[in-house]
């Protein structure tokens, strides 16, 4: 009997240690990782905590008294913007385009694919989601409040819901939206704060030209800065707790093969 129980106890060993714990990252940076993390964007405010709902609450607060100031702003505004196309006004609108986001979300992919280097890969990933996820809750926000735009001559508390015209799709802002989606993600992968800080300064550039080239209200941009930035964090954070808590696969360490 003690022999065969060695026996047994020999072969588990011989069993286990043929197989190690290869550890890989979560990450792959692919259409199926993007598939599945979209769903979890999406359906995430069904697993909100207590104190999600508080901040929510809080922006909703903060986005509504901003609108009492909305009409006074404007006033001040358009007594100093003599040239609404200065280029520091252009260039803030122009970080807020489809353009850039695409074009640096495109080049890092290619670069991160091209040359197997999982940084670009990762940036590039996270530039394009951001703008994908940011651009969807912002466009679904719009069309739902139908706020009128400044410029239309209507005052900071004219709404029409569901009216799908462009003069009406001033809350939130997309261009500033946007710019603080791309901001986050690039500030999220650098250790550095001066580059933290700088990657903020072009999307504080591109609220203040919105407000300043009279498109959008002073609230529209807040809440447009808002969505940006929790978007971008939502993907970052994600993708660097995947990275923390990584999948545990067996791998054979030995194989064994006969030949006759």
């Amino acid at each position: 009997m003690r022999s065969k129980l060695k026996i047994q106890y020999l072969l588990t060993v011989i069993f286990l240690f043929s197989f190690s714990i290869q550890i890989t990252a979560q990450n792959k940076y692919d259409f199926k990782q993007f598939g599945e993390e979209t769903g979890d964007f999406f359906t995430a405010p069904f697993h909100w905590e207590r104190n999600d709902f508080i901040t929510l609450g809080f922006i909703a607060a903060a986005t509504y008294g901003l609108m009492y100031a909305d009409q006074p702003i404007k006033n001040e505004m358009a007594k100093i913007n003599s040239n609404k196309k200065h280029w520091l006004m252009e260039f803030g609108r122009y970080w807020g385009e489809a353009i850039p986001t695409v074009a640096i979300s495109g080049l890092l992919l290619i670069h991160g694919y091209a040359f197997n280097n999982n940084t670009t890969k990762k940036i590039g990933f996270e530039v394009g989601q951001s703008f994908l996820y940011s651009v969807t809750v912002t466009s679904g926000l719009k069309i739902i409040i139908g706020r009128a735009r400044p410029y239309t001559g209507s005052d900071s508390f004219t709404f029409d819901a569901f009216a799908f015209k462009n003069t009406n799709w001033s809350l939130p802002s997309g261009h500033t939206t946007v710019a603080f989606s791309l901001s986050t993600v690039l500030a999220a992968n650098t250790d550095s704060y001066v580059w933290k800080t700088a990657a903020f300064i072009p999307a504080v550039l591109t609220a203040f030209s919105r407000v300043y080239q009279n498109y959008h209200w002073t609230s529209d941009v807040f809440l447009g800065a808002v969505v940006g930035y929790f978007v971008g964090k939502f993907v970052t954070d994600l993708h660097a707790e995947k990275e923390l808590t990584p999948q545990m696969s067996q791998v054979p360490l030995l194989s064994l093969s006969l030949s006759f």
